[in-house]
C-alpha cells in the first residue's frame, strides 16, 4: 500500500459500512413504508445487500491478513472470495422473491399508488451517501487490492444509480401523473440486483479457481523485469492472483558469460523491480536462463506448472 493510513481504512471501512447502511436500511425501509413508495422499499434492499458485504469486510479483512502458517502456506486470502460467494448466493435468492413481488404489483393497476414527496428527499439523501462512499471504498480497494472491498464499492456505486432512480420515478409519479412508475422503477432495482449479485458470484468464483492475472498485469511484470539490467527477456511467466496478492513465477533470459552470481543479482533485481511497479506481491520466484546472443526471446504465458531452480543456467537450445 502506498498510503501510510490506508491500512487504517482497511481495518476500519467494514465498520463504517456497516454503521452507513444500517441507518441507510432503516431510513429507507421505514420512508418506503410511510410514503407508500414499492422503489424504496426495494431500494431498503441494497442497503441490507451492503451491510452483510460490509460484514463480509470484516470477517475477511480479519482472516486474511493473518500470517502465513503450517496449514495454510498460500495465506488465507481465498476467504474473501469464500465469502463474497455466499453473499452473492444468499441475496439473489431474497431478490428473486422482491421481483416476483414487484412483478405482481405491476400487473394490478388496482394497487398502484403516487408515493409522498418524503420519499424523494430521502433518495437523494441516499445518492449523496452511496456517491462518497464509493469513492471512499474505491480509494481502499486500489490501495488493498482486496477483492471483498472491491466488491463493496461497486455495491455503493450501484446504490447510488439505484436511489437516483427511485428519486426519477417519484418525480414522474407526480409531475406526470404516472403512478406505475414507481413499482416499475422497483422491477428494475431487482433486476439489477440479480445481475450485480451475478457478477459477484463469478468474480468469487474465478477467485475461487486461482484466475490468471491477466494480459494487463502480466505485460507490467514482464516491462518491470525488461527493465533491470542483464536481462535479455522474459523466457517464461505464470501469475495469479491468491486473495488480494499476486503470486508468481517465472524465467529470465541472461548473458551465457554471467557467472551464478552476477545472475543470482539478476533475479533479486528483477524481484524488486517487480515489487516496485505492482501492489500486493504475495509471491514471486524468479529463475534466470542463459540465452545465445543475438537470438530473440518470447515470452510464453503457460499456466502448466514449471520446476526450476533459482538460477539454472543451462545453454539455451533455440
Amino acid at each position: 500500500m502506498r498510503k501510510s493510513n490506508c491500512a487504517v481504512c482497511a481495518k476500519s471501512i467494514g465498520w463504517i459500512g456497516l454503521a452507513l447502511n444500517a441507518v441507510l436500511m432503516v431510513m429507507k425501509a421505514f420512508v418506503g413504508l410511510i410514503g407508500g413508495s414499492q422503489a424504496m422499499l426495494a431500494d431498503a434492499m441494497y442497503s441490507l445487500k451492503d451491510m452483510l458485504n460490509s460484514l463480509m469486510v470484516v470477517i475477511g479483512m480479519t482472516i486474511s491478513n493473518k500470517p502465513l502458517d503450517a496449514e495454510h502456506p498460500y495465506g488465507h486470502g481465498k476467504v474473501e472470495f469464500i465469502l463474497s460467494l455466499v453473499v452473492s448466493v444468499i441475496f439473489m435468492g431474497l431478490t428473486g422473491y422482491l421481483m416476483i413481488h414487484a412483478v405482481i404489483l405491476l400487473l394490478d393497476p388496482e394497487r398502484h399508488r403516487t408515493p409522498h414527496l418524503i420519499v424523494l428527499w430521502a433518495a437523494l439523501v441516499s445518492v449523496g451517501v452511496n456517491l462518497a462512499f464509493y469513492f471512499y471504498s474505491r480509494c481502499v480497494a486500489v490501495e488493498t487490492n482486496s477483492p471483498i472491498i472491491k466488491t463493496l464499492a461497486k455495491h455503493h456505486h450501484g446504490d447510488a444509480t439505484a436511489s437516483g432512480a427511485v428519486a426519477l420515478g417519484i418525480i414522474g409519479s407526480h409531475y406526470l401523473n404516472m403512478p406505475w412508475i414507481d413499482t416499475a422503477v422497483a422491477l428494475w432495482e431487482t433486476v439489477d440486483l440479480l445481475l450485480l449479485g451475478k457478477v459477484i458470484f463469478m468474480d468469487a468464483y474465478r477467485g475461487l479457481m486461482d484466475h490468471t492475472a491477466g494480459d494487463a498485469v502480466r505485460t507490467r511484470v514482464v516491462e518491470a523485469a525488461e527493465s533491470v539490467p542483464g536481462v535479455k527477456g522474459v523466457v517464461h511467466l505464470r501469475a495469479r492472483y491468491v486473495g488480494q496478492d499476486l503470486w508468481a513465477d517465472m524465467i529470465v533470459a541472461v548473458d551465457p558469460d554471467e557467472t551464478v552470481d552476477q545472475a543470482h543479482e539478476i533475479c533479486e533485481s528483477v524481484r524488486a523491480a517487480v515489487c516496485r511497479k505492482l501492489r500486493r506481491v504475495g509471491s514471486l520466484h524468479v529463475a534466470a536462463e542463459s540465452w545465445e546472443v543475438g537470438t530473440t526471446v518470447k515470452t510464453t504465458y503457460s499456466e502448466e506448472p514449471v520446476q526450476f531452480d533459482e538460477v539454472m543456467l543451462v545453454k539455451a537450445d533455440r
